[in-house]
Order: structure tokens, then C-alpha cells, then sequence
């Protein structure tokens, strides 16, 4: 049950594509006029009916471009596509090198993540003799332009531990790192867990988003309160000391000093707080590019699978 980046035919590594994840700036082409119009009139209601531009907008920024699923169907692969029920899926490939009582680890995405990003994440995980599951979560493995909110996000690694665990390892990306405090709560548990560019201030991170569309003052704050409200009942400033302090499992917090979706300072705390936690940073990367660096990458894979021999 691993994810294989040898069986991803025409998929990339991972690049620092927009997102509600992104933290990295794209060179865009010069907008058509008929955006431009759009964006003005955009703009023009965030003004005259804020908390109906905000919802409108909300809706977008939750979801997801990607469509897995649908891609790997277009294409020769050799990953089992394992059903979990509410549009959530698992994807495995099964490698026979790997001994049946390889390690497991669960692979959870962040919000618009796609599996290329983790292609040499998963590549080294396997070279240490791991098997990976990837999660798919609602709205990411067809083009069914539906919300994923935070709610469907931590169901998702719910529901994947209960049906597919224990898992040896969890790896977490953004805002799924975030979402691995409401699991923990739920009862997910593993006994190691590494969360990459984990945005603590997840509210800080919408707000970013927000601004990104033009979004500023009253239209902006119900733009955050909206995002937060359709992942009800996982609020998005659900305070993440209480559940840290508690634990007992082995933390690695791997964050790129260049992020400024998810600044390095303010991760920083957990390792103090969460008992026996490491961290550790990195000079290059961003917010999604780390899951390409080399060093951060060997790191994960050194914390997730200790040397079998």
C-alpha cells in the first residue's frame, strides 16, 4: 500500500502553485477585459453588499481546482482506488519489495493539495521501505466544484484512520496540519506525526486569502467568519495549546523560514509546548516548495521510518 512516484506518468513534482494553500506569488499573464470587468464588479459588490460578495467568495476560496481522480482516469496507473464513502478516497499502490509488516503512513494533503506535490515525499518513504496511503478528501477527486471545508478535512483523516489504520506515521500539510488538533481530539492517534508549514493562525491564513481576492475591512472580516462558519462545528481559531500539551506522540514540525502563509515565529510555539516535539527549519522552500526540498525531505522520511536494520 504505497504511493509509487515511479507510476505518475506527465505528473510533476510539486510547484508553489496558487491555492487556498499557496503562499508563493505567480507572474500572471495581463487579465482579459472581460476579468477585469468581472473583478470590478467583484469589487464593486464587496462594497454595496459585503456579507453577499463574502459568502460568494468563501464558497470559492473552499473549493478545490484539483480533480484526481478524474486525471488518473485519462492515464495508465497502478494505484487502487479505495472508496471511504463521502467523496473520500484513499489512494494506494502496492509494492512487493515492501514486508508485510512494513510501516504505514497516511499522507494528508492540504486544502487544493495534489498528490504530485508529494511525489518525492512519498518516493522517500518508500525508499526506507514504507508503504504510503494518499488521502483524497471531498471535492478533490472529481470536478464536482463542491466546498471543502475544514470540517470535511478533519472528517476525512477521521474516517481514513478508522477504516484503513493504525497507521505508524501521519504526514500533514497546512491546513491539514491545523486540522490534526480537532482529529487528535476525535481520537486519531499515531505514533509519529510530522505537520509541514503548519499555519497555527489559521484565521491569518484565510485573511491572507481574502486580501488576495481585493478583499479589505468589513467584507473581509465576514469573509473569515464565513469560511470559518461552513466548517462548522471546526471552528478555524480553535485554540491548538490544549490539545498539544496532552500528547504523547513523537512530533516533527518541519516549516520554511521563507513562508509567510504560515510564518516560521509563530509555529515555533508548539514545539515548546507539545512534550518531546521537534522542529525544524528551513532556509528555502515557501510554503508549498518545501515538499521539494531535499534536506526537509530526507528529514521526514528519517523521522517517519527509523533504520530497520
Amino acid at each position: 500500500m504505497q504511493i509509487n512516484a515511479d507510476s505518475l506518468p506527465g505528473i510533476d513534482s510539486a510547484s508553489d502553485a496558487a491555492s487556498s494553500d499557496a503562499s508563493e506569488l505567480i507572474v500572471t499573464p495581463r487579465p482579459t477585459l472581460r476579468a477585469r470587468l468581472r473583478r470590478t464588479v467583484l469589487l464593486s459588490a464587496t462594497v454595496l453588499a459585503p456579507r453577499l460578495a463574502a459568502d460568494k467568495l468563501a464558497r470559492r476560496y473552499l473549493t478545490s481546482d484539483q480533480a484526481v481522480l478524474d486525471t488518473l482516469a485519462g492515464r495508465s496507473h497502478r494505484f487502487e482506488i479505495v472508496d471511504l464513502g463521502q467523496d473520500t478516497f484513499v489512494l494506494r499502490s502496492r509494492v512487493r519489495k515492501n514486508a508485510a509488516d512494513a510501516p504505514r503512513v497516511l499522507i494528508a494533503p492540504g486544502h487544493d493539495g495534489h498528490i504530485r506535490q508529494f511525489t518525492r515525499v512519498a518516493r522517500a518513504l518508500q525508499k526506507r521501505g514504507a508503504t504510503v496511503d494518499m488521502l483524497i478528501y471531498p471535492g478533490h477527486g472529481h470536478v464536482s466544484r463542491k466546498v471543502c471545508s475544514l470540517a470535511d478535512i478533519v472528517d476525512a483523516i477521521c474516517r481514513a484512520t478508522q477504516s484503513e489504520g493504525p497507521y505508524d506515521g501521519i504526514v500533514a500539510h497546512c491546513v491539514a496540519a491545523n486540522a490534526m488538533f480537532h482529529a487528535l481530539e476525535r481520537g486519531v492517534s499515531s505514533p509519529r506525526m510530522a505537520l509541514i508549514s503548519v499555519p497555527l493562525d489559521l484565521p491569518g491564513l484565510i485573511r491572507l486569502g481574502g486580501r488576495q481576492y481585493g478583499l479589505s475591512g468589513r467584507c473581509l472580516d465576514q469573509f473569515v467568519d464565513r469560511v470559518s462558519a461552513l466548517g462548522a462545528p471546526c471552528t478555524i481559531d480553535k485554540p491548538w495549546r490544549p490539545v498539544a500539551e496532552t500528547r504523547d506522540e513523537d512530533l516533527l514540525i518541519v516549516q520554511s523560514r521563507n513562508d509567510y502563509a504560515a510564518p516560521v515565529e509563530k509555529a515555533r510555539p508548539l514545539a515548546d509546548v507539545w512534550p518531546g516535539a521537534m522542529m525544524e527549519e528551513f532556509d528555502h522552500g515557501g510554503h508549498n516548495g518545501i515538499l521539494n526540498v531535499t534536506s526537509a525531505i530526507n528529514r521526514i522520511a528519517e523521522f517517519m521510518v527509523t533504520d530497520r536494520t
